[in-house]
C-alpha cells in the first residue's frame, strides 16, 4: 500500500469564491503512481470547502447565490467581537463562513482511482469554494488544499 501526499495553494480575492482544481488533482494522480486507490481532498481552513459539481458558470452564480440568501440578514454570536475575549483585534466578521462550511458544504470530499485516473462523471468537477474571503491575514494571503492518495 502507497501513500502519497501534495498541497495546493490557492490565493482568494473575494468574499465568496470557486476555484476548479480538477486540472491539478488528475495530474497529481497521475503522478503518483497509484494505479487504484482512494484520494481525499481536504480543505485546510474552517471557512472554506470542497466539493464536486459541473463548471458552468450559471450554476455556479445560482450556488453562490444560493448560499448568500442562506446567510442573508443573519446575526452571528460568533461575529460579536466586543464580547469575545479571545479575538484580535483584526478578527474578521465571518459567523457565516463558518456556518455555510459546516452545514451546507464539507471540508473534504473522497474520490476513487482506478488504472491510474481520477474517476469523476462527464461534467463532474472538482472546487474549492472560499466562504470568507479574502483569505485571512493569518494565511498569508493563500488558503491550503491537502490531497493524500491511498492505493497500490
Amino acid at each position: 500500500m502507497k501513500s502519497v501526499n501534495h498541497s495546493i495553494e490557492i490565493e482568494t480575492k473575494d468574499k465568496v469564491e470557486f476555484f476548479n482544481i480538477t486540472k491539478e488533482i488528475k495530474n497529481f494522480v497521475e503522478k503518483s503512481g497509484v494505479k487504484t486507490g482512494q484520494i481525499t481532498v481536504f480543505a485546510n481552513h474552517a471557512t472554506s470547502a470542497i466539493f464536486v459539481n459541473e463548471d458552468e458558470k450559471f450554476l455556479l452564480e445560482d450556488f453562490k447565490d444560493f448560499l448568500n440568501e442562506i446567510v442573508k440578514d443573519k446575526k452571528f454570536k460568533h461575529d460579536n467581537i466586543l464580547e469575545r475575549k479571545d479575538c484580535p483585534e483584526d478578527e474578521p466578521i465571518n459567523g457565516h463562513a463558518h456556518i455555510l462550511s459546516t452545514f451546507y458544504l464539507q471540508p473534504s470530499i473522497s474520490l476513487i482511482v482506478n488504472d491510474g485516473k481520477l474517476e469523476l462523471g462527464k461534467w463532474q468537477s472538482v472546487f474549492f469554494i472560499e466562504l470568507d474571503g479574502p483569505c485571512p491575514r493569518e494565511h498569508k494571503d493563500k488558503r491550503k488544499i491537502m490531497v493524500n492518495i491511498i492505493g497500490e
